[in-house]
């Protein structure tokens, strides 16, 4: 794995400025690093050989206070420029994977690995902007800076350096590749237990029902045990590679000390070079050190980092117009439109009817013969496989996704509401929404003191269903798309449905798909979807 993707460079100016910017300060911090080695040198030397006194040295101590002091400012500089850019280019790219996924993938996301990727993977690029980026700018800059200092000041040592210096890159790779393993297999733990998790929260009701809580729970506990030991595994390499990556710099620095030591008792070396060099080797082995000791930091921020961009990279679900062709309502005109999915084959043939504006129209069918799959054409949530869906006379191919959606309102089969104030799931925000209203038509105006909680927690069934449909009637827009709106729902609640569809003034075209007779003998006309496979044909027969 390469230490840094060229996409995070690409795809972010934070990334592109934090770079810039960090590194100018580790050129700043060698640059102080190596002057603070001369100083020092310089101030032991005079004092040892020339006998200066503490107080004629004060100069020089004010210099290598100053020096410490900008070492230490561009130190926190960097950790705290590290943690911002990271958590900008967290945001930045939350967002537009949450962007790119509800426009790329609206009826089908995943839903957990989105989750996962844009919460627990994005908080792992923190460590990679704070710590290792840092660092590897620091690898780049001060080992040739400080080999050429030290070059100048002593040739032996300089060659020492350049011997000994790949050691540590060379152990770095070789633990690096077990880490970046382990890396992977973490965030695909870490990715099970949090969808597996993300699932049961969501069916905790079916699970209690089916007395299937304490499998699940056993469940939890395997996948969270695999992720235990993955993170195990991941830390066991972190604190080998210390180790061993401590060792060689160790001995580089030892080999250098002694080469000097040797040749400063046979006074064939000055005091003031030998002194520097020494100062300055464990700071030329402490960058690539400290780099390949924080890979593992690298290979948990790039494994998420590559796991947004997968996401950044995932393909539409439905054809993408090269041009932006305004959106307008007009008659719906389905031609010759076919359909058929894998292992099952198609589920309608050239189906052909048409929706004026205004018109209340009933797809009847036998379930599973493709009333909700025309219902997610028309929500671009999917392309017929043959034929043309044309709205006003314009293919709704040739229509932006996004802007044709701002005209429709969908009441799906499984709704889902915002949690909060019912009356705030019913507006979504919008200031001029008829809250109350829509209410009163849904039969939900009962409910506006209510709150609604995560999954329509605190309401019943029949009462998310009123609810989504008041937000349905509330939108303002002209094609109402409604799925099985009186499905699982008792009578009463069914009959309240029936009369609000009927009490539905306005222009608005609606479409519904249902089995419900009482509501289908209510539309202005019904469609009948042909059944395309044998079984759905025996179903329709029976």
């Amino acid at each position: 794995m390469r230490p840094f993707d060229r996409r995070l460079w690409r795809e972010s100016s934070t990334v592109r400025r934090y770079l810039a910017l960090a590194a100018a300060l580790e050129a700043l911090a060698v640059a102080a690093t190596i002057a603070q080695a001369a100083v020092l040198a310089h101030t032991i030397a005079a004092g040892f050989l020339h006998h200066r006194s503490v107080r004629s040295l004060v100069p020089e101590l004010v210099v290598l206070g100053a020096l410490a002091a900008v070492r230490a400012a561009v130190s926190w500089a960097l950790e705290s420029g590290g943690r911002i850019a990271a958590s900008r280019v967290t945001s930045e790219l939350r967002a537009r994977v949450l962007s790119h996924v509800v426009r790329a993938r609206p009826g089908g996301a995943p839903t957990a690995e989105v989750a996962t990727a844009t919460t627990d993977g994005a908080r792992a690029l923190e460590p990679y902007f704070a710590r290792f980026l840092p660092q590897l700018l620091a690898a780049a800059i001060a080992p040739p800076a400080i080999i050429l200092f030290v070059f100048r000041e002593d040739v032996t040592s300089a060659v020492i350096m350049l011997v000994t210096l790949p050691l540590i890159p060379i152990f770095g790779i070789l633990i690096g590749r077990a880490a970046q393993s382990r890396a992977l297999a973490r965030y695909a733990a870490l990715s099970r237990m949090s969808g597996h998790f993300l699932d049961v929260v969501a069916g905790l009701t079916t699970l209690r029902a089916f007395r299937r809580g304490r499998a699940q729970s056993r469940t939890i506990e395997t996948v969270t045990d695999a992720y235990r030991r993955e993170t195990m595994g991941t830390l066991r390499i972190a604190f080998l590679s210390a180790l061993v990556l401590e060792l060689a710099a160790t001995l580089g620095t030892a080999v250098i000390a002694v080469e000097i030591g040797v040749r400063l008792v046979d006074g064939r070396m000055r005091l003031e070079p030998a002194l520097a060099c020494l100062v300055l080797a464990p700071e030329l082995y402490g960058p690539l050190r400290m780099v390949a000791s924080q890979f593992h930091a690298s290979t948990d921020g790039l494994t998420a980092a590559g796991r947004l961009f997968q996401l950044l990279e995932l393909e539409p679900i439905v054809a993408l117009p090269a041009g932006r062709t305004p959106a307008r309502f007009g008659p719906i005109r389905f031609e010759a439109v076919a359909k058929s999915f894998p292992g099952r084959g198609a589920i309608f043939e050239a189906l052909s009817f048409s929706v004026e504006p205004g018109e209340r129209v009933a797809l009847a069918a036998p379930s599973g013969a493709g009333k909700s799959t025309l219902l997610s054409f028309l929500l671009r949530f999917a392309d017929p496989d043959d034929g043309a869906i044309t709205v006003g006379g314009v293919d709704l191919r040739e229509l932006d996704p996004v802007e044709w959606r701002r005209l429709v309102s969908w009441l799906p089969q499984r709704p889902r509401l915002e949690p909060g104030p019912v009356a705030d799931a019913i507006s979504l925000g919008r200031p001029t929404a008829d809250v109350a209203a829509a209410a009163e038509l849904a039969g939900a105006t009962g409910l506006l003191g209510r709150t609604v909680g995560e999954g329509g927690r605190g309401l019943s069934a029949g009462e998310v269903r009123r609810v989504a449909l008041a937000r349905a009637f509330a939108s303002p827009t002209p094609l109402l798309l409604l799925d099985e709106p009186t499905t699982h729902l008792d009578a009463a609640t069914a009959a309240d449905i029936r009369r609000a569809l009927q009490d539905l003034g306005g222009d608005r075209t609606v479409i519904v798909a249902s089995h419900d007779l009482e509501l289908i003998a209510g539309v202005d006309r019904v469609v009948e979807v042909p059944a395309a496979s044998p079984l759905d044909r025996a179903w329709a027969a029976a």
